[in-house]
């Protein structure tokens, strides 16, 4: 028939009661809070690294990706040092 609009898939929108948002504004908090917690373990990760791979420098911190780098370089010397 005219102006019928195809059925929609999926789960069906549900209206968010008040309480409803308060439980989805809170599982948001925690999920902000764990992803917080993960990047400071991970930044104090790549500051231990830092200390520990040469051309440490107290002045200029080497990037993320240029730690990693110069760890895996270093490993790899090291590795064929052995060999």
């Amino acid at each position: 028939a005219e102006g019928e609009r195809p059925k929609k898939r999926g789960p069906k929108k549900r209206k968010m009661t008040k309480a409803r948002l308060e439980r989805s504004k809170l599982r948001r908090q925690k999920a902000n809070a764990r992803e917080r917690n993960r990047m400071h373990d991970l930044n104090a990760a790549l500051d231990n690294l830092r200390k520990v791979v040469p051309c440490y420098s107290k002045t200029q911190k080497l990037s993320k990706i240029e730690t990693l780098r110069l760890a895996k370089n270093y490993i790899w010397a090291l590795s064929e040092i052995l060999r």
